[in-house]
Formats: structure tokens, C-alpha cells, sequence
């Protein structure tokens, strides 16, 4: 547990209680699934150099994702799926939406917590784009380098 412990979750957050053999193992979960989320940015940088905000909205989005992977009863992908059809005797079952594991596996609650963050922007990050144009031979040629 890298980002939260069971202190914020019960306290600041308020989640549904966790057992203690259970919770370690859910906030990990819950954490794999927040930093795939973000692109893992989270790992890639000090979590307590992010500005407070940041921390507080990442916390709680973890704390969501625990309480989703605890009230579902799993927090693994075979975990999560469904049944698709069965028959017994003359009755049958058939379930008439597409089983989508990537949107099972994540709490919406978490995800808009995180949309607050910026973290799991999806572009291109420019670094260093001073434009210096280099004036060509003839008038109106730039080259950018």
C-alpha cells in the first residue's frame, strides 16, 4: 500500500468497514487499478511531491475503488464475469448485455475523482517548446529545429 492506508479509508473517506485480512489486499488492487488508470504517472514520480490536492483526490479515488472491488465481492477479472446463458430443464437465461471487463474492473465514483487530478490525460505532453524559427535563404523560409 503506497498511497493510502486503512486510516483515511475509515476516517477521512468513510468507506464501508473492511475486514483486516482483507483490506492490504484490496487497497493493492485498488492501487494497480487507479496508477492503470493514470498510465501509471503516480509511479513514475514521488507521490508526496504532488501538490495536497492531488493526494487527497488520488486517496479518495483508491478508497472508491476499494469500496467497489469490496461491495462487488472481487477485485480480480475473473472475478467479474458473468454468466452468459444457462438453461435448466424448460427454462433459459440469456444475458442480453456484452460482458465489458475494462468498464467492470473500474468504479465510476474513482474515475471521477481522478478526472479532477489531470492524471489520466490521454495526449501528448510537449516539454521545452520554445519556438525559435531559423529564417531561410529566401524571404518567408522558416525552418523550426
Amino acid at each position: 500500500m503506497k498511497y493510502i492506508d486503512k486510516d483515511f479509508y475509515t476516517n477521512e473517506y468513510g468507506g464501508t468497514p473492511i475486514q483486516d485480512d482483507k483490506f492490504e489486499q484490496i487497497a493493492n488492487a485498488a492501487e494497480r487499478a487507479i496508477d492503470q488508470a493514470t498510465f501509471f504517472r503516480l509511479s513514475e514520480k514521488d507521490f508526496a511531491k504532488f501538490v495536497p490536492r492531488i493526494q487527497w483526490l488520488v486517496k479518495m479515488a483508491i478508497s472508491a475503488q476499494m469500496e467497489y472491488f469490496y461491495e462487488l465481492g472481487s477485485h480480480t477479472e475473473a472475478g467479474m464475469q458473468t454468466v452468459q446463458s444457462a438453461s435448466i430443464g424448460g427454462f433459459s437465461f440469456t444475458n442480453p448485455q456484452k460482458d465489458n471487463k475494462k468498464n467492470l474492473l473500474r468504479s465510476d465514483v474513482a474515475m471521477e475523482y481522478l478526472a479532477q487530478t489531470g492524471l489520466m490525460y490521454n495526449g501528448v505532453d510537449v516539454r521545452e517548446t520554445s519556438f525559435i524559427p531559423f529564417v531561410g535563404p529566401f524571404r518567408g523560409d522558416y525552418y523550426l529545429y
